[in-house]
């Protein structure tokens, strides 16, 4: 008897850890937990991206900080806009390039950018964008917009760029 007290708190912090969960799970929509970036479905590609239009939404690439695919606060207010215009465009395929900088293995890196892609293409079906017209590429480091060593550039390629499929 006297050990029920103890029994009952581990059962509370397991129930607690368990609604934790569930929290994270819903955050990760918006880019803001490691937890269930993979869980959704990939869409078909459709079109090639190494074809896609960058230019013309160019001033909705989102950055990202070192090591980090968290979409930050002051990074949403393009992807709003990118979202209001996936809406007044339907018929709008898009495809989402995530890269990094030269920093880390090769294999790393290629992960990050995956996962940069990944979490901006669910904040962007979270406002209600088609996840059908939305499609990802992970480039690692391997197309920098920056070149060379330095904070600057390295800041420049950690990024998330928007590109319209042909």
């Amino acid at each position: 008897m006297k050990y029920l007290p103890l029994f009952l708190v581990a059962i509370l912090a397991i129930l607690s850890g368990c609604a934790d969960k569930d929290k994270k799970g819903d955050a990760a929509a918006f880019g803001n937990s490691t937890d269930n970036i993979y869980d959704q479905p990939l869409p078909e590609r459709s079109g090639n991206p190494d074809n896609a239009d960058y230019e013309t939404l160019k001033s909705e690439t989102v950055y990202f900080a070192y090591d980090s695919f968290t979409i930050e606060a002051k990074e949403r207010p393009k992807l709003d806009k990118l979202a209001n215009y996936l809406s007044n465009n339907t018929n709008t395929k898009i495809v989402i390039a995530g890269h990094t900088d030269v920093r880390g293995t090769p294999q790393y890196n290629l992960a990050l950018s995956e996962k940069r892609a990944t979490a901006v293409r669910q904040y962007l079906i979270g406002l209600g964008a088609n996840g059908a017209n939305i499609s990802t590429i992970g480039y690692g480091e391997d197309r920098p917009a920056s070149e060379g060593d330095s904070d600057s550039a390295h800041a420049d390629n950690r990024r998330a760029s928007p590109g319209i499929l042909r």
